[in-house]
């Protein structure tokens, strides 16, 4: 089976800051992962990378065996790799839909009509069909996070980024949206999703990474990843031996 996604040997530096060394990552098709690690650990960099977003040091990007390291950002969302990012970036003064036509006619190139269509399923599914109108700008929290999410969905993609959507929420909101996203990958959308609030990370993933000092320094089933002795001492400060 070809991967959805694999980093060969990536490498990236800012000065004397290493974020990856010689980091090799396989996720499968609609698979689910989620990626952990400490703050100022790089998890938010290698997103960027996937994306284009940053530029490779060393190694290679492909995705579906195609290597993509040399390909634009746009290019890569319209081969389908999208991203929703930690703080919703939507066009404030244009209304959802507007929002999610953007996505499809200009991400996803889809024709007009087309991008319409998808733009009123996603509309639906993100439960957002009640504010197709409303500016982006005027939305809730949980909304603008639904919104963020709705807008990469509207790309059609086949690669999902996810870039601590949950943060922020309540938990009645934070419910909401992970059952969303649940659904997003019944569907057959591959997801590699980087958060903070573990139950809901560990709701929806399958395979758990923790990254540190430029490496993966653990990699399996997510209950057994943060009980690892290792992980609890680096990413949750608690001594390995208590």
């Amino acid at each position: 089976m070809i991967p959805a996604l694999e980093l060969r040997q990536v490498s990236k530096a800012f000065r004397a800051i290493r974020i990856a060394t010689e980091l090799d990552l396989v996720v499968a098709p609609n698979e689910a992962v989620g990626v952990l690690g400490p703050n100022g650990a790089g998890k938010t960099t290698i997103l960027g990378l996937i994306t284009g977003a940053l530029s490779l040091d060393a190694g290679a990007v492909a995705f579906f065996g195609r290597d993509i390291s040399r390909l634009p950002t746009e290019e890569r969302c319209r081969i389908g790799i999208a991203r929703a990012y930690q703080v919703p970036q939507p066009f404030g003064e244009m209304s959802v839909f507007e929002n999610l036509m953007v996505g499809a006619a200009f991400g996803g190139r889809a024709t007009l009509a087309r991008a319409r269509e998808k733009s009123l399923q996603v509309l639906e599914e993100c439960g957002l069909g009640g504010h197709a109108n409303t500016p982006a700008g005027r939305l809730t929290l949980l909304n603008r996070k639904r919104l963020e999410l709705a807008r990469a969905l509207a790309t059609d993609p086949k690669l999902l980024l996810l870039d601590e959507i949950a943060g922020g929420l309540s938990q009645p909101e934070c419910e909401d949206l992970v059952a969303l996203v649940r659904r997003v990958h019944a569907s057959g959308v591959t997801i590699v999703w980087i958060e903070h609030v573990l139950h809901a990370l560990m709701s929806v993933v399958s395979r758990a990474l923790v990254l540190y000092q430029g490496k993966f320094i653990a990699d399996g089933p997510p209950q057994e990843v943060i009980r690892d002795p290792k992980v609890a001492e680096i990413y949750m400060g608690i001594e390995a031996d208590a």
